[in-house]
């Protein structure tokens, strides 16, 4: 039977185990901790429901640009629509990506870290293998603009990036205010900080955002003055998210997605997302702001209401294991689900993690590592896990839950499915490489389709 289980018995009931891709997306006012709110949390913000009623049906009426496939230069159109090219960021020579990464996801969605795995980072550094952990595209601050390579993150709402005052920030580009005729003081202090030790903290500004030939005025953004050597090493000057207001740990910001929409920017308040292992140009995707591109996917796409629309939050109806020439085996794993791109893996509670790998053969849970499983997984269960979404399903290889090597353990590499979450299920780039995705402001639902590459 290809469904068996051998699990390690743990000293810890909860293990660290998320991924996050983007650099300080934990961003907080340092002015406003003391007023921090109670009860039930996401990402150091209090959770509502606000439920949507927007239809859940496909929808076709929306029409694609004239041509918007091929992998050209930031493009915008008379027509309300642009694109963002975008390239995959290797986690830096030494670290240890998985486990740095997770670390930073459950910081970012204010989880515990447990100690072993910063132990796990600090002593058992592993090559870097070649895995993608962050994406990032070029971005314009000021006027006129000065570029940055940003990460885009639907998991958090604030803007934030190097600025001219961080001695330590030799590796990035940095912002210099003198050199922009836009730029406005407003000198909040804020700070990120993460439970691997890396922080970046400095004071906000106001400036004009761009891409392409889209401007964004009056901008609240973060400028970092000090980081940690983690951010030191880091190819990504920043960060560039693109979650609803609310989300920002700044007090009073509108996010840079709702400035596009609260002033019509684009033909459409929407933006897609379609991520591709990179080619030789570097090529990883792009994100598609105010349209659809059709050729990316297969089929229709599949209209899903946001269960929060603070949040890109939607239900996932349920997951399964679809192995060839054996069948389909369904997994007791559903509930509210969050869609970030700023994460890499997918992050579930220990529950629900748990389930995940007992279909995985001689899958384990280590104590230093969290969820291994064997290097050849996808020749042992050839096949795809499905994910249950809005009545449709939606396929990840299972050649794509293997990630790097683990260092010492002939044989192993991490899961690309951890634990960690509490009560939400984290949907990372795992997901986003297979799956072409759509992100409607305007009606508060997402688009779902199969990716074509």
């Amino acid at each position: 039977m290809w469904k068996h289980l051998t699990i390690a018995t743990l000293a810890f009931d909860m293990l660290l185990s998320a991924v996050i891709a983007a650099p300080g997306a934990g961003l907080y006012a340092l002015d406003a901790l003391d007023d921090a709110p109670v009860g039930p949390m996401l990402g150091g913000l209090p959770v509502t429901g606000m439920n949507n009623a927007a239809d859940n049906d496909k929808d076709t009426n929306i029409p694609a640009p004239a041509d918007v496939s091929s992998n050209e230069d930031t493009q915008l159109t008379g027509n309300g629509w642009f694109k963002v090219p975008i390239t995959a960021h290797k986690s830096p020579k030494g670290q240890v990506s998985t486990i740095s990464a997770r670390i930073r996801a459950l910081e970012k969605h204010n989880l515990s870290v447990p100690g072993k795995w910063l132990q796990a980072v600090e002593k058992l550094p592993i090559k870097e293998y070649g895995y993608g952990i962050e994406y990032y595209g070029e971005v314009g601050i000021g006027t006129p603009p000065q570029k940055f390579k940003l990460d885009f993150d639907t998991g958090s709402g604030d803007v934030w990036l190097a600025g001219e005052d961080c001695a330590v920030c030799s590796r990035h580009k940095k912002f210099n205010p003198r050199n922009s005729s836009t730029h406005k003081a407003e000198g909040r202090k804020w700070g990120i900080s993460y439970g691997d030790g890396s922080f970046a903290t400095g004071y906000t500004i106001r400036d004009t955002v761009s891409i392409g030939n889209l401007t964004v005025p009056n901008q609240v953004i973060g400028l970092a003055t000090s980081e940690s050597r983690a951010y030191q090493q880091d190819t990504v000057d920043g960060l560039l998210g693109l979650s609803y207001s609310g989300v920002s740990f700044i007090p009073g910001v509108t996010t840079f997605l709702d400035n596009i929409n609260e002033n019509d920017y684009l033909k459409q308040p929407i933006f897609s997302v379609y991520i591709k292992e990179k080619d030789k140009n570097d090529y990883a995707g792009e994100y598609l702001f105010g349209d659809i591109d059709h050729s990316k996917f297969e089929g229709e796409l599949t209209w899903v209401p946001l269960s929060t629309p603070k949040f890109w939050e939607i239900n996932l109806d349920g997951v399964s294991l679809d192995v060839q020439g054996v069948g389909k085996e369904q997994m007791e794993i559903s509930g509210p689900a969050i869609l970030d791109t700023g994460t890499t893996l997918i992050v579930m509670d220990e529950k629900q993690a748990t389930e995940f790998h007992r279909g995985i053969p001689s899958a384990e849970k280590s104590e230093i590592y969290g969820w291994i499983l064997p290097t050849n997984t996808d020749q042992l269960i050839p096949g795809n896990i499905s994910f249950a979404i809005g009545g449709a399903e939606f396929s990840v290889p299972v050649k794509n839950l293997v990630r790097e090597p683990v260092k010492g353990l002939d044989g192993w590499s991490f899961s690309a499915v951890t634990s960690g979450a509490s009560n939400f299920i984290i949907i990372g780039d795992v997901f986003f490489r297979s799956n072409y995705i759509t992100f409607d402001r305007g009606n508060a639902r997402v688009g779902i389709a199969p990716s074509k590459h």
